[in-house]
């Protein structure tokens, strides 16, 4: 299978090159993936700039865009075989809840899937470094063979977090609803004078995890799916008005 990885920590990130040479064992696998750290960028997408492409050798490069732009060059663009799958990640921390609007991981699986390719986002259960993305990447390879041979080429966007311990810790596997994570933003004044303030983002993140949620099963030591779509409709709402 053509398998199109992208993050949003850069090219140089262990965790997408973990999975890379995870996946390359059985599939081809492609890199496109931002020069450098693009967290938090959502579904940004590049539309009146330039965007620059440098090949690092014939199965990688690197774009200076976005994570929705390194997703949409690799399927539209021409450059590398027809993709069968995206895969976002291994990102270095965990994308639960309402992060799934904000990440720029979440948004590259996302943006496969708006394009009629399946995504998947993984993420890894850490603060910046770990030793298990190895054992995540051998998750994500056979997590795949498992949806394919049920799924087939079922359209299809999953948002995968893989707790920080052994594979021999890991309980097992549980499909998830989003929990919710409350943020609790400040800004610090890094620099202030007659016309200009340099600010800097503060706060912590609180979450809300109730019973069958991504929350809750990523810290009772399982792995975490949630299947997710597109549609934000509040469909309560129109049957209230109805």
């Amino acid at each position: 299978m053509n398998i199109l990885l992208t993050n949003d920590d850069g090219i140089n990130a262990e965790g997408i090159n973990s999975l890379f040479e995870a996946l390359s064992s059985d599939h081809n696998v492609y890199i496109v993936a931002p020069f450098e750290e693009k967290s938090a960028s959502s579904n940004a997408i590049t539309i009146r700039d330039n965007l620059t492409l440098e090949k690092i050798d014939d199965r990688r490069y690197a774009l200076n865009g976005f994570p929705a732009d390194c997703v949409n060059v690799g399927l539209n663009a021409g450059i590398i075989p027809g993709i069968e799958l995206v895969i976002s990640g291994i990102n270095h921390g965990p994308n639960l809840g309402d992060d799934v609007f904000f990440s720029g991981t979440v948004a590259g699986a996302r943006t496969a899937f708006i394009f009629g390719t399946s995504g998947i986002a993984v993420s890894l259960d850490c603060l910046e470094s770990s030793s298990f993305f190895a054992d995540a990447s051998r998750f994500i390879l056979s997590f795949i063979g498992d949806i394919r041979r049920r799924s087939g080429t079922v359209l299809a966007f999953y948002n995968i977090n893989y707790p920080d311990i052994t594979a021999d810790e890991v309980k097992g596997v549980r499909y998830t609803r989003l929990g919710r994570r409350k943020y609790s933003d400040s800004f610090r004044v890094v620099h202030n004078d007659e016309t200009t303030q340099v600010l800097q983002l503060m706060g912590t993140i609180d979450s809300v995890a109730g019973k069958g949620t991504d929350i809750e099963e990523l810290r009772s030591g399982y792995i975490s799916i949630t299947p997710l779509t597109l549609d934000c409709t509040d469909y309560e709402y129109l049957k209230r008005l109805r």
